[in-house]
């Protein structure tokens, strides 16, 4: 399960990238909806994978006593997912606020994948 949630991360941070890229043109909007919408779905496979990683480990949590690092992955996991869309949604209406938006939504990304790889569960955990 850890494999699908990997891949989930780098598709939404790839189809993010993109969506913005396409919203902050000129051109018409249609591609820049689409690839607005494919991440929607993205979103909602992240949560779930993230959300079955959490789940199916419960136990090394509990036995490593990093309850409280796992929760804040979590809530900043939803906090990256809430800003992308929430900066999606501005840059496609050409408010001011976007700007801004999106590199809060880019801050809360990086320290969350650094979380998830500092966590036991991490790849750099794996590696030592």
């Amino acid at each position: 399960m850890i494999h699908l949630h990997l891949t989930t991360i780098i598709l939404a941070v790839i189809l993010y990238v993109i969506a913005l890229v396409l919203y902050l043109r000129d051109s018409p909007n249609n591609a820049g909806k689409m690839t607005h919408m494919i991440l929607r779905a993205d979103y909602i496979f992240l949560i779930f994978s993230g959300l079955l990683v959490y789940i199916q480990n419960m136990e090394g949590i509990s036995a490593s006593g990093g309850h409280m690092m796992y929760g804040l992955k979590v809530l900043f996991g939803l906090a990256a997912v809430a800003l992308m869309e929430i900066s999606l949604v501005r840059a496609n209406r050409s408010a001011p606020a976007a700007k801004g938006l999106t590199i809060a939504a880019v801050v809360i990304v990086v320290i969350t994948v650094g979380l998830g790889i500092y966590l036991p569960l991490g790849p750099l955990s794996s590696m030592f």
